[in-house]
């Protein structure tokens, strides 16, 4: 294979509402069906130290009642409609999504459009939406093995920024919240020009925009939001901890601060992550689970974040196998990446993964739509759906060995040691 091409090339309309919503449409007549895609740019890393959690917190209750819907009426519209719907959050944005059949469009608009119409949570809602995060938070973060790994990270990879939290945030924060505050959070962040509308599916385009306009032309502007300055030092040296929890086997768990998503060596990291750790021949499985059965199971992969990534190395250590045996294990595997860099030949098999990866990735209506938004959000380039794969085609071993030599080194990464609790 020569090179990486483009399969499933996605094809896009795009436009600005005059109140800013940006807008993208994608026609897809394969199936009788459109998915409508509303990202928010906003999420934990815009928070105020004091609020930590609010983004979160919002996702849960755009789900309780809109301007002119009571709570519980917006899934149940959706439900009797064929449809389903859900959201999630990141450090860097909100995403919400409704799948409906291609005749129940103008439903799914308008109940997007409500929610944006205007702030309707009231006092029950939001204290009952407080106890389901707190609730959400023992059963992801506090009762499972490892859960609290995000929560460790964080605050020791990123110290002077919102990235130093999780977003499920903090208890107490969300415990001294008031409505007053919700309010404000909500009338900063979810308006039309900090927003992203993208759909996708079977559907008539003319007939769409002018639905568009019809829901959500006359939501007023909303004031321009002024982003936080990202201020960070470099780490200069390792941090290491040993955290005792509730597991049952010791976790080594790395991250390396990297750079931005589609920023400077990122597509080069991103396949060094391939390199290590992606399928029976990569370089983590053959020594760590393979030749020397030290874990059950190690990898990484990168977390891509709008002002500064992370490069995450995990393994789970097999019963009785020496924590610092295996650490020294997976330093001498990433070591022999930064003074040897790759092969040609492992480096052309990875493309072919990527390749393979980035066409799965555009052939659900929703995964379309979310990476659109994604894309016009972040980048201003929605067009990167198609052109983000051929980023890989260009890199070799010795940009492999540069970006290794700089990234993955002891003075610029998070080592913690899960070891399991004392009787």
């Amino acid at each position: 294979m020569n090179g990486i091409h483009n399969n499933g090339f996605v094809k896009f309309n795009e436009y600005e509402l005059s109140n800013g919503l940006k807008v993208i449409l994608s026609r897809d007549e394969s199936i009788p069906t459109v998915a409508i895609n509303l990202c928010y740019h906003v999420g934990s890393k815009d928070e105020e130290t004091n609020k930590k959690g609010f983004a979160h917190l919002f996702e849960h209750l755009m789900f309780e009642g809109s301007k002119n819907l009571p709570p519980g009426v917006y899934d149940k519209m959706c439900v009797m409609a064929g449809g389903e719907n859900n959201a999630y959050t990141t450090e860097d944005k909100t995403n919400y999504f409704i799948i409906m059949p291609s005749h129940q469009l103008e439903r799914g608009l308008w109940l997007e459009s409500d929610r944006m119409l205007g702030f309707a949570i009231t006092e029950d809602a939001f204290n009952t939406q407080k106890e389901v995060v707190k609730e959400e938070k023992k059963q992801v973060f506090d009762n499972r093995p490892y859960g609290s790994l995000s929560m460790e990270f964080m605050p020791r990879l990123f110290k002077n920024n919102g990235y130093g939290w999780d977003t499920i945030g903090d208890m107490d924060d969300l415990e001294a919240a008031t409505m007053d505050d919700a309010k404000e959070f909500y009338q900063k962040y979810y308006i039309p020009n900090n927003a992203v509308l993208t759909l996708t599916g079977d559907f008539d385009p003319e007939y769409t925009m002018k639905l568009i306009e019809k829901y959500f032309g006359s939501i007023p502007r909303g004031k321009d939001v002024i982003r936080k300055e990202f201020l960070e030092e470099d780490p200069g040296s390792e941090i290491k901890d040993v955290i005792f929890d509730n597991v049952q086997c010791p976790g080594i768990f790395i991250g390396y601060r990297t750079p931005a998503e589609n920023r400077g060596s990122y597509f080069t990291l991103d396949l060094i992550t391939d390199i290590l750790s992606s399928g029976d021949s990569s370089r983590f499985y053959k020594s760590l689970i393979y030749d020397k059965q030290l874990c059950s199971e190690a990898g990484c992969y990168i977390d891509p974040k709008e002002q500064a990534s992370v490069l995450y190395v995990y393994a789970i250590l097999m019963p009785g196998k020496s924590v610092e045996k295996t650490a020294a294990e997976i330093d001498r595997i990433v070591d022999e990446l930064v003074s040897g860099g790759a092969k040609e030949n492992e480096i052309q098999k990875i493309k072919n993964r990527i390749e393979s990866r980035y066409t799965y990735r555009k052939q659900t209506l929703l995964s379309k739509a979310d990476q659109l938004s994604h894309y016009k959000m972040f980048f201003n380039d929605p067009e990167l759906i198609n052109t983000n794969v051929k980023k890989y085609d260009k890199i070799n071993g010795e940009e492999i060995k540069a970006a290794a030599l700089k990234y993955l080194t002891r003075n610029n990464r998070v080592a913690l040691h899960y070891l399991p609790k004392e009787n």
